[in-house]
């Protein structure tokens, strides 16, 4: 029986990837005076999506480190990651500043089984690989923050996803077994944490996740949602199969 349903945040219930994609590919283009195009960020940051800011910023920064250090006068790689997060950052918190460019990319489907799920009082996790100031500007932006019975980040965990940690430290502090979470993600390293943490899980795809969640094929079929508007219906059906067992 399902008694906790556990959400990934970016990508999943708010299209903050491509949000964030779009900081990433700013900052890298200013730091680097315009010789690395937004859209050669754009083309790649796939790669990256599930992973930590450090994780990220560590794969851009050696994807581009000729043009970085170029610009920024310095092979020190550590100081080079530092400016891409810090500039990064800068873009970032002026974009979720944007209330109405924020509303515009909220999920409305898996909100639409958000919202049902805690009316039927389901206990109700958020499991993501950004940071507490971030994740939280933007639940408390949707009105959902305070409706989350428990908030775990990045800052929560030594490890990120793929690894399983923040899934097991969410189960733990609930006090539940593994076959009684449902997770709820996007992306291919989402899937293989809850996976690792021996959890059933949903993946809603988007158009930066949805060729890396096929291609990996870690998910049948019928756990992928594609169709967004058949998620609600395909999570309560398996709710309740397990009910009947």
């Amino acid at each position: 029986m399902i008694k906790a349903v556990i959400f990934d945040l970016d990508g999943t219930l708010v299209q903050t990837e491509v949000l964030k994609a779009t900081s990433y590919a700013i900052a890298v283009n200013e730091l680097t005076q315009n010789t690395v195009k937004k859209e050669n960020v754009l083309d790649i940051f796939f790669q990256f999506v599930g992973l930590s800011r450090q994780e990220v910023v560590t794969g851009l920064a050696g994807h581009f480190v000729d043009s970085l250090k170029s610009h920024l006068d310095s092979d020190d790689i550590h100081f080079i990651e530092e400016k891409l997060i810090e500039t990064r950052l800068r873009v970032y918190r002026k974009i979720l500043d944007d209330t109405e460019l924020l509303s515009n990319h909220f999920c409305s489907f898996t909100l639409g089984l958000f919202h049902r799920l805690f009316h039927e009082k389901y206990t109700l996790v958020l499991a993501t690989m950004s940071h507490i100031p971030e994740a939280k500007k933007v639940t408390q932006a949707m009105e959902i923050f305070d409706k989350f019975n428990l908030v775990l980040t990045r800052d929560d965990v030594e490890n990120g996803k793929p690894q399983p940690d923040i899934y097991n430290k969410a189960k733990e502090i609930l006090g539940l077994k593994s076959e009684e979470c449902l997770v709820i993600e996007d992306s291919a390293n989402g899937i293989k944490a809850a996976q690792n943490a021996d959890m059933p899980v949903f993946a809603v795809t988007n158009d930066i996740t949805r060729k890396s969640v096929h291609d990996c094929k870690l998910l049948k079929p019928e756990y992928i949602v594609d169709q967004l508007e058949e998620l609600e219906t395909r999570v309560f059906d398996f709710i309740e199969k397990l009910s009947e067992n």
